[in-house]
């Protein structure tokens, strides 16, 4: 088994970027970590065909609140449908592939849409984003200099 996630950047990312957890270019998980035996090519292939059928998604990043098992990890919350129907499709694709969750409960009805701040800065409350892309991303992706990698994007025209 191997684990991912697809993320919404607020910039766009590069397949090959490589990034420590607290340094992350600002986002918004949509698919969150998730652990497979499907190949990152299968992966990107089903978060093509749900970018495909999906435009831009323009959001308004809402309050701070602090996120995390713990409570302690500052985040924007960004209530938006488009955001939702997003993360119910990824979830949809990625079912047949055996996608399981490291955290269900963030999953389906527990998914909050948030950008977690991180060393690269916070959202700005009530900033208007459009966002274009999604990316896949390989949390396991084995040695070299930063972790998490950038395995594949996709367009949200």
């Amino acid at each position: 088994m191997h684990r991912f996630a697809v993320v919404l950047p607020l910039a766009p990312m590069q397949v090959g970027e490589r990034y420590a957890v607290r340094n992350w270019p600002l986002h918004i998980t949509v698919a969150p970590v998730f652990s497979t035996d499907a190949t990152a090519a299968m992966l990107a292939a089903r978060m093509a065909e749900v970018a495909s059928a999906h435009g831009a998604i323009h959001v308004v990043v809402g309050e701070s609140e602090l996120f995390g098992p713990r409570h302690d990890t500052p985040a924007s919350v960004v209530d938006s449908p488009a955001v939702r129907v997003l993360h119910d499709a990824l979830l949809d694709a990625l079912a047949p592939l055996g996608a399981s969750f490291d955290s269900p409960h963030y999953a389906g009805e527990g998914f909050r849409p948030h950008i977690t701040t991180t060393t690269r800065g916070a959202a700005e409350e009530g900033a208007r984003l459009r966002l274009t892309q999604l990316a896949l991303v390989d949390m396991e992706p084995g040695p070299g200099p930063g972790r998490p990698q950038v395995v594949a994007v996709a367009p949200l025209l």
